[in-house]
């Protein structure tokens, strides 16, 4: 029996994050990390996207899997999310981007 995988959605895998640290300030370092925000914009980005294209009510963004934490973010928060990351874009001007950021937050 063949499958049927042309109707099928592809679904996005989660990102899995480790965090390790010894002490507060290590976290709070992180937190700050222009690197470590901009990689959470952008997975944060990407999911959300997927999300919007599969008409979901919530996504999950990150799995911290030291912590057993799951991310999720509820679709009524996607536009201020993805506002944020219109601004990061905007910063780097990276204007393309922006656009289609504004073009998914219009299907809102």
């Amino acid at each position: 029996m063949e499958k049927d995988t042309k109707n099928k959605k592809k679904e996005r895998e989660v990102t899995h994050i480790e965090l390790i640290w010894e002490d507060q300030e290590d976290l709070i370092n992180l937190r700050d990390s222009e690197e470590f925000s901009t990689f959470i914009l952008e997975k944060s980005y990407e999911a959300i996207s997927k999300a919007i294209e599969d008409n979901l009510e919530t996504v999950d963004l990150f799995n911290i899997f030291n912590m057993s934490l799951i991310v999720e973010l509820d679709k009524s928060n996607y536009k201020p999310v993805l506002e944020r990351i219109r601004d990061l874009y905007q910063e780097s001007e990276a204007y393309e981007e922006c656009a289609k950021i504004t073009k998914l937050i219009d299907k809102l």
